[in-house]
């Protein structure tokens, strides 16, 4: 039993697990609080500012990269002053992004052009502020997570989100029975409020205990070289647009979605996308740490390691495919239950989805590796190509008449690329690697 608890890639999948089946359970309950079109407008809010999270020109991303190097080097003076620096200019990048959406916030009609059918336009700008104001405070305290994942512990970064999804789920079903009756402005606030600050607490326990159980504080007289500094910044600038590129082409949909049909027709798809992301969930959080641990094995120069670890996850991934096709077939099933009132799924809209989730969690695998080493380029062309194709092509798929299938189509024709183009770039890589004799 230690030695399962001990094991940081089986945990940080069992943790997902129990932050995955919470966000399942609490789905049902927002629907039933909301209401429809009160639950797809706290869907618009909420995937907006899931760009925030990634706005950080890539300073956490770094870190999972960088802090092995460092401590592979014993450089702990260099380490401290590089988180000291990575707090400083996260809360700066908050302070800005706060201002500049404050202002863009006021500045535009939101309701109009998110074709919000309720509330007054006041209300919505106060909503999306409110909203705003949190992200950003948990923008900053995010960092503990990647810190985590960078000292190969990363269990504790997905139990940290499943602690936080937990106590959402649980205050959420007290709040419905304590304030059953008010007005759905008032509940959108309340959701707002309870989700903020529980997200704000949860990471401030955890980055302090991260940095008592490391014995590590971020007091140092050395400072950050400014080529360091540089490279930082380079390697972050990449890793940004990476965190951008893979939310436009996996997040964008609603927006689209919203932008022809409403935020009501955004539930049926927001419906199977959530069911499907229970699985991704687990598996990502399963491969995340990975990442730090791609970097520390490439810099050892331990290339059969390397060889070994993809052949390990290409025979686990015919379980995983036979998983996905297994629940696949269950679904309609699982939504009767899942959801009180009656889904009306479109055809092909399962299949779909399942086909753009079997392709993710392959392509995952294999982009943590080129994330982990730094060898970015080739994969930002492809993905900055997606980026490009995917709103034009979903659209044309909509004039074509495939309805609210269009976006998630779109995304699974982009992916037959990625599939054939990003694993042999790290096959490629990895044969070219010397091992250190």
């Amino acid at each position: 039993m230690k030695k399962l608890l001990n094991n940081h890639l089986i945990m940080s999948g069992l943790y997902k697990g129990v932050s995955g089946l919470s966000l399942f359970i609490s789905i049902p309950i927002l629907i039933g609080y909301l209401g429809d079109v009160d639950y797809g407008l706290w869907v618009l809010v909420f995937a907006l500012f899931q760009w925030v999270l990634l706005m950080d020109f890539g300073l956490a991303s770094v870190l999972k990269t960088k802090i092995p190097v460092l401590i592979h080097e014993s450089k702990t003076d260099l380490l401290k002053s590089y988180l000291k620096s990575t707090y400083k200019l996260t809360a700066y990048i908050a302070i800005f992004l706060f201002l500049c959406f404050a202002i863009l916030i006021y500045l535009t009609d939101l309701k109009s052009l998110l074709k919000i059918p309720v509330h007054s336009s006041s209300f919505v700008k106060k909503l999306f502020l409110l909203n705003m104001f949190f992200f950003c405070i948990n923008f900053i305290l995010n960092v503990h997570k990647s810190l985590f994942v960078a000292f190969l512990k990363g269990k504790y970064a997905e139990q940290s989100i499943a602690v936080n999804q937990f106590l959402f789920l649980g205050l959420l079903i007290l709040f419905c029975f304590l304030f059953p009756e008010i007005n759905t402005e008032k509940k959108l606030l309340l959701i707002t409020l309870l989700n903020g600050s529980v997200c704000f607490l949860v990471n401030i326990g955890y980055t302090f205990y991260f940095f008592v159980n490391e014995k590590l504080n971020l007091k140092t007289e050395v400072k950050t070289p400014v080529e360091f500094l540089k490279e930082i910044v380079i390697l972050g600038s990449k890793y940004m647009i990476i965190q951008i590129g893979l939310l436009f082409v996996f997040s964008s949909d609603n927006y689209i979605l919203s932008s022809v049909f409403g935020p009501k027709d955004i539930v049926p798809y927001e419906i199977v996308s959530k069911y499907f992301q229970f699985p991704i969930m687990i598996l990502f959080a399963t491969l995340s740490p990975l990442w730090s641990m791609f970097a520390k094995n490439y810099i050892e120069r331990k290339k059969d390691v390397l060889l070994a670890s993809f052949r390990k996850f290409n025979i686990y991934f015919i379980f995983i495919f036979l998983f996905i096709v297994l629940i696949s077939f269950i679904c309609p099933f699982i939504v009767s239950i899942w959801i009180k009132d009656k889904v009306s799924i479109p055809d092909g809209l399962l299949f779909f989805t399942a086909s753009v989730t079997i392709l993710r969690i392959y392509t995952t695998f294999y982009t943590f590796f080129l994330n982990g080493i730094g060898k970015l380029n080739k994969y930002i062309i492809l993905l900055l190509i997606s980026v490009i194709l995917k709103i034009p092509l979903s659209y044309y798929l909509i004039k074509l008449g495939y309805g609210i299938n269009s976006v998630i189509l779109s995304t699974l024709l982009l992916m037959i690329f990625w599939i054939l183009l990003i694993p042999y770039e790290c096959y490629k890589i990895a044969y070219k690697l010397k091992s250190n004799e």
